[in-house]
This record gives C-alpha cells, structure tokens and sequence, in this order.
C-alpha cells in the first residue's frame, strides 16, 4: 500500500512505566488493550504516530523501563511508526538520529515536523514545545512534582491512593495551595509583589493543573500564526478534542479512555476510543467550549482549605492496623530524649547524687517503654500481641528492679546489659511477624544492633563515668532505630491496582 494512501493513528500520552508500583499504565492494566490496538493497526494497513509521552521517564530509570518493555518495544517497531519524544520522555530526544539505541524502535524516533494532508500542512508535534514551562530539557517545577510523587506512590505501594485519586493529583492540590498561600503573603507584605503571578501551577504541565489548558491553546495559535502551517495536531494535555479546524488533540491512554485519532489522505480527523478490543468512533470532543483561551483562571478561593483536604488525603488518620507505628515513633523519641539527658548529668568521682539521676532516669524510661509496649498490644493479632507483651512486662520489671537494687553500679550494668540483648532478641523476632505492618529491615538493624549493644554492656568494666556514655549511646542509637521502623512503615493496606472509572 502506498504511503500517501494509508490512514495514520495518532496516540500520545501513554506515561508507560516499568511495571513497579509507581507506573499508572500498568496500574490501569492497560498493556493489553495496547498491544490489541497496535495489531489492528497493523491489520488496518496504518502509519502510527506516537506523539510523545509514551514512557514516564520523570519517575523511571530509562534503563530498566525500556529492559522490562523489550516486547512492546518489538511490536513497534513492527508498525510503519514515527515517535516524537514529549516532555515526559525528552531524555531521550537528543539520540534522534544517531546511533546510540539500537533497537529499530528508535530509528522512527523524530522532532516534530509537518505533513501535507488533503491540500493542508499538518504539524505533528507534542506540544510542549510551545509551553514554556515545559519546552526545554532540564527538570522544571512539573518533573520535580512527579519526582516527589513517586516517593509517596513507593509508600502507598500504588499510584493511586484508597481514595481513589492518584498521589500526584493531590500533591499537587497541596504544593499549589502551599505555595499561593505564600506568594500571597510576601504580596501583603510587600505591595510591590502583587502584580506577580500567585499562581503555581503556571509551572505545571496543562495535564497537571488543567487551569493552564487556555495558556497552551494561546502558544500553539501562536506558533501557527507564524504561517508554517496549518493544523496542529498533538498530545501533552491529556484532553482530547478540537478547536475550530486547526487544533486536534488525541487526548491520552493515561486514564479511564483509550482516545486517538484518525488522520485519512484527505486531512479528515476523526475521534475514536478503544475499547473491549475494539475501535469505537465518538464523535469529536471540543477544547475549551466555555472559556476563553488564554484567559488566567482565577486563584483558589480558600488555598488553606485546599491544603488541609490534600494534607488528610495524602496523610490519613492512622487506622486500626496502624497502633504498631505510632507505638514505636513514641517509644523512639523517649528513647532520644533519655539518651540526650543522660549525657547532661554528672557522675564524677564523689557524685552520689549524679549517679541516683542517672539510675531513676533510666529506671523512669524502662516503666514508660514497658507501658507503652502493653498500650500496643491491647489490639494487635495474637503473635504481635504476645511479643508487646513480653516485651512490656520485661520493661516494667526492669524498671521496678532499677529502682530497688540498681544503684549498685555492678547490678545495673549487668541489668541493663541482659535488657538490652533480650529487648534486640524481640526485636528481630518482630522484623519477622511484623513485616507487611512496617519495614522489616528497620526493625531487624535495631535488634542486632541492640543485643551487640547488650553483650558490650556487659562486658564494660564497673565504671559509673564510662557506663554514662555508653548508655546514652546506646539509647539514642536504639531511639533513632525505633522512629524509622515507624516513620517508613507502611500508612495504609495496599490498595487495589484499578484505575477508577471515568
């Protein structure tokens, strides 16, 4: 078939991951309905283009991802194919046309050019390149936000929280509301600054913060005024559609649709989604109907309010499966803070009463880390709740102990010493039970660490000067231990790999 005959199929924005917890097409379980659509493609005899974004590199190692895709990569390159990198892929824009990657693949891989369809120039482009924000190659505001977000995605275990939104919507929703709050101040402070732009989200791409979607119509009209050509046919926004004849968007595969569009001979551009293995014609959705492009949408109303809502979303009340975390963060910073305040107390020669502070302290810590492990245990599971236990009694005994017959400085060495290593025992044992509840890793680097600590306790000579200093080492060292075993445990249960529907 001739190439001037075939119909071409336009795709963008498919932000195709690595398969890890972090990528939104896998979580949409869309690889599938892709590799069906690239076969009727091939069956319909087309010329794809692929108008960038096709790989979210912003939150992937390049590398891995193109590893773990090798097969779809194949298919490809099987197509009769151009590949125009976006913004989310301008990695790897400045390989076009050399001889770095090998695979066929990236030999279709080009920058955005025109093609003469039905007597009109059509441009076939991204459409970052026209945002200013976004067109050039160095990390802006937008990636950054996308860096962050695949920090808290790795946490939740999804892209998506349990509440059905996806952690970058609502970090933005948070750093947007953030920082207008302060832009807002320094302009009452400073009434030189109110005419700036209080607007964030003019950093962000139009796919992030749909308020730009007016200022990216303004510079793509722009840049067709110039006369170069006529029609503009890209991505990046996510909002498939049209303005008028000279705007065609091919929307995204990115969320709930499948949207691309059809391109014949004649320059006619059709809408299509795909859907149950199957194209479905729609008819042709319009940009903008209502607002007037380029327009600034006003700032949000309350930014403090939006704060606050994406702050609980992002950060939910801890619920029942939780107590365990919050549990050791306490018991970590008592940990800390004793740990500190022994090394501020004298126990020289002649120093009785320094020595006395130094016992009832410790005697004091050992009650309320022995309370606190019996308030977790109240609601756990019966093999938690069994290791709080006894590590709870162990506390309070040794605490009660402590004060009785601790003031001896051989006695409480060797008190402390034995606690120490049976206290690190438990703790290996819960990186074991408890893991899927926090990071076992933590948990199992305090244990050891704690019963080496214990086996140096005891074998530290009676020393009131040398047992102070490495108490309080010890202690701050097991503190540290126990607040990261609760800070990177897990918030909430893993939740279910679906994208929500439209």
């Amino acid at each position: 078939m001739d190439g001037a005959a075939r119909d071409i199929f336009v795709i963008s924005d498919l932000h195709i991951g690595d398969g890890g917890v972090r990528d939104n097409f896998e979580t949409g379980k869309k690889t599938p309905q892709l590799r069906a659509f690239l076969d009727h493609v091939g069956s319909e005899g087309g010329e794809l283009f692929v108008l960038g974004d096709l790989f979210e590199l912003w939150q992937m190692n390049l590398s891995l991802l193109l590893v773990k895709r090798r097969a779809l990569l194949d298919q490809l390159a099987a197509l009769r194919l151009v590949y125009v990198p976006g913004n989310h892929d301008v990695d790897l824009a400045h390989f076009t046309g050399t001889d770095f990657l090998h695979h066929p693949f990236f030999a279709c891989m080009r920058a955005p050019f025109v093609r003469e369809l039905g007597g009109k120039r059509f441009r076939f482009c991204h459409g970052h390149e026209t945002d200013p924000f976004n067109a050039g190659d160095d990390p802006g505001f937008g990636r950054m936000l996308a860096i962050f977000a695949g920090i808290f995605e790795d946490e939740n275990g999804s892209p998506l929280l349990a509440s059905g939104e996806s952690v970058e919507d609502v970090l933005e929703q948070f750093g947007d509301s953030m920082l207008t709050i302060w832009k807002r101040s320094l302009a009452t402070v400073n009434r030189r600054g109110a005419k700036g732009d209080v607007r964030p989200s003019s950093a962000l791409t139009p796919a992030q913060s749909p308020d730009r979607l007016g200022e990216h119509v303004v510079g793509v009209r722009a840049e067709l005024d110039l006369g170069a050509h006529d029609v503009t046919v890209l991505g990046h926004t996510h909002k498939a559609g049209r303005i008028g004849d000279w705007y065609f968007n091919s929307g995204s595969w990115a969320g709930p649709l499948n949207s691309f569009l059809r391109v014949s001979p004649d320059g006619h551009v059709r809408y299509l989604e795909w859907k149950d293995g199957r194209a479905i014609e729609r008819a042709m959705p319009v940009v903008l109907p209502d607002a007037e492009p380029g327009r600034a949408p006003p700032a949000p109303a309350n930014p403090v309010a939006a704060a606050i809502s994406a702050a609980r979303t992002l950060f939910p009340k801890p619920t029942r499966p939780e107590r365990s975390r919050w549990i050791l963060i306490a018991q970590g910073a008592l940990a800390i803070a004793v740990g500190a305040g022994v090394l501020t107390i004298s126990v020289g020669q002649g120093s009785s009463a320094g020595w006395r502070l130094l016992v009832s302290a410790f005697a004091a810590y050992a009650l309320l880390d022995g309370s606190l492990s019996l308030l977790g245990a109240s609601r756990e599971p019966p093999v938690r709740r069994l290791l709080s236990l006894v590590r709870g009694v162990a506390s309070l005994l040794l605490g009660l102990v402590v004060l009785r017959r601790g003031y001896v400085v051989e006695v409480f060495v060797i008190l402390v010493g034995v606690w120490a290593f049976l206290s690190g025992a438990l703790r290996v044992a819960a990186s074991v039970v408890l893991k899927g509840m926090v990071e076992a890793r933590w948990l199992l680097v305090v244990g050891t660490g704690s019963m080496l600590a214990g086996l140096v306790l005891l074998s530290l000579p009676a020393s009131a000067a040398l047992l102070k200093f490495a108490l309080a080492g010890y202690l701050c060292y097991y503190g540290a231990g126990e607040l990261l075993a609760g800070i990177f445990g897990q918030r909430l249960p893993r939740v279910a790999s679906v994208r929500p529907s439209a």
